[in-house]
């Protein structure tokens, strides 16, 4: 049977909580809160879901740490995609105006941060125009896309609503462990926060050279052939073009459960051929490694398994202590080789499973194939088809498995000793 979680849950060990993780229900996206230590702790905050995600849930939480004298240490943006900021552009405006919490620092790289050729020329009335059109045109997305229960007439969407807009509007250090520069791990390979130590898995340089080209071929294909100024103009363009473009080709192709319970069937499974993620968004995802007092934490985004494999590897970490399975589960963001070094007894899951199908099973299948030999726990913060799938009798004995799927209307809390 699997374990099903009526109200927020706490997973712990012992009585001392070294470090408690909240996955948020962010529907298709991620949320995540990092909590570190047991006094003077230190907040790490990972991607925002969608603005339900932050009214309904994150919002309170910030306002119960800021009464204890927290703060947000670090926010993560980890790229540009609907279901990881469209609660962040709705928690920033908000702290904007209110102050509900102190952030220390953000990471998040966007159209200022590209290694692009700028003049210092300015735009033309008529390149303005076409500017602010597709601007009105991404406000008008985020406007449809950004809720599902909160009324739509109760949210202003307006010029500088975007993410970097009211990031500099706030006066954030923005990517201040960088010097302002884009986080990459051809910039600065591991951050130290105190106590805390973070490396950088992704992206690189090159990864983000594809997402210029992405960008600069959308200019093309719209037959836009002003000069690239470094108006702001352009920053919200940018925004607003890669949450409206992403991901357009969707793969539904989904692995039927009934035939896929056996043990064999697994292996089977793992052996299958999938198209790779090739996103140019998906690729310039954060994807980091937190070590904090021996604990290691892999926070994966929407990473590419290429880089992904190769940087994780070069950690020489044999086993870690808990890991956000890159691409809410995505067959096109595992491979052998990549499940090959994400040794660990916790698995995080976040998506309802609604828009892209995921989990996959060729995912889950490569993860406890790997893993058969290590007691662990799966989590997973919605119902799916997949976590029903992987919670039988047969497949929990046979993998060493615990599953813990929560409702989808509260957190879960996962404790790390």
């Amino acid at each position: 049977m699997e374990r099903q979680v009526n109200n927020e849950i706490e997973v712990k060990r012992d009585d001392k909580v070294l470090i408690n993780i909240k996955m948020y229900p962010a529907e298709n996206g991620d949320c995540f809160l990092i909590s570190l230590g047991e006094k003077n702790r230190k907040h790490i905050l990972i991607d925002c879901g969608y603005a339900d995600t932050y009214y309904n849930y994150l919002k309170e939480d910030l306002q119960e740490l800021k009464k204890l004298g927290e703060k947000i240490n670090l926010f993560i943006l980890t790229h540009i995609d609907e279901d990881h900021i469209l609660g962040a552009i709705a928690f920033i405006e908000d702290n904007n105006k209110s102050k509900n919490i102190e952030i220390e620092e953000v990471w998040y790289n966007c159209y200022r941060h590209l290694q692009m050729d700028k003049n210092q020329g300015t735009l033309s009335d008529k390149e303005k125009r076409i500017l602010q059109r597709e601007i009105a045109l991404g406000e008008s997305y985020v406007k449809r896309e950004s809720f599902s229960e909160i009324s739509k007439s109760e949210v202003s969407v307006k010029q500088g609503s975007t993410l970097g807009a009211l990031l500099l509007a706030g006066g954030y250090k923005w990517n201040s462990s960088f010097e302002g520069k884009a986080v990459s791990q051809d910039n600065i390979e591991k951050i130290k926060f105190g106590d805390v130590f973070i490396n950088i898995l992704s992206p690189n340089n090159e990864k983000l050279e594809k997402l210029k080209k992405k960008w600069l071929k959308e200019l093309t294909n719209k037959k836009w052939n002003f000069n690239i100024t470094e108006d702001q103009l352009f920053d919200d363009a940018f925004e607003f073009m890669l949450l409206m473009y992403e991901e357009l080709q969707i793969d539904k192709t989904e692995v039927s459960l009934e035939e896929n319970k056996t043990i064999e069937s697994v292996e089977r499974l793992i052996q299958g051929k999938v198209n790779l993620d090739n996103s140019p968004t998906n690729g310039s995802s954060i994807a980091i490694c937190i070590n904090y007092e021996g604990r290691n934490l892999l926070f994966l985004a929407d990473g590419h398994p290429d880089i992904l494999y190769e940087n994780i590897y070069n950690l020489g970490i044999e086993k870690f202590d808990l890991v956000k399975v890159p691409h809410h589960g995505s067959r096109k963001n595992m491979t052998l080789k990549l499940s090959e070094v994400l040794k660990s007894d916790r698995f995080l899951i976040s998506t309802n499973g609604s828009k892209h199908t995921h989990p996959n099973l060729e995912s889950l299948a490569k993860l406890i194939y790997k893993n058969k030999d290590i007691n662990k726990e799966f989590y997973f913060n919605y119902e799916t088809k997949a976590s029903k799938w992987i919670c039988t009798e047969e497949m929990k004995k046979s993998f060493n498995l615990e599953v813990v799927v929560g409702t989808g209307s509260s957190p879960l809390n996962i404790a790390v000793d």
